[in-house]
């Protein structure tokens, strides 16, 4: 069953999961950052990112109600979609994909894939998404953890770090 807590130290911060990862997320975000309310939401993103993948953090963090995204996951799923095709995209990958890159709903992951059925398509698909643009330029200044993944998908897949237009 899972459970939500707003962080008591940051309430810009809520954990979702099981009482024992809000519990511990807690804890090791109280530890580490003691000061987080004092940062601004493009710098706790990334040190919240930070913490996800070095301290393996379970609990789900949404900043003002934004899921912050694990860089380690998220760059591990995409490699895996490299090497073995789009039927290895984890549900992780498909949400990520779905709300953060500028992708409409398509009713569930196997669309996704149906629309995107090779890494050829996933790679045009990051040139130019769904709304016309880069994905690196749909996401909002702000949403510094998810652009530092796509920066790094970006390289993965051998875009130009030229913006395209």
């Amino acid at each position: 069953m899972s459970k939500s807590k707003e962080l008591k130290i940051d309430k810009r911060v809520r954990l979702f999961g099981s009482k024992y990862e809000i519990d511990t997320a807690e804890e090791l975000i109280e530890r580490f950052y003691p000061n987080l309310k004092d940062l601004d939401e493009s710098t706790a993103r990334i040190e919240l990112q930070s913490l996800i993948d070095t301290e393996r953090v379970k609990a789900t963090i949404l900043f003002d109600g934004n899921g912050v995204y694990s860089f380690d996951m998220i760059i591990r799923d995409i490699r895996r979609v490299i090497n073995g095709g789009m039927e290895k995209m984890t549900d992780r990958l498909y949400q990520f994909l779905n709300l953060c890159c500028g992708s409409i709903a398509h009713y569930n992951k196997q669309g996704w894939i149906d629309t995107y059925p090779t890494v050829k398509h996933l790679r045009q698909f990051f040139i130019r998404n769904e709304f016309g643009k880069r994905v690196l330029d749909h996401i909002p200044y702000w949403k510094t953890d998810v652009k530092r993944i796509v920066e790094e998908i970006e390289k993965i897949l051998r875009i130009p770090q030229k913006s395209w237009k």
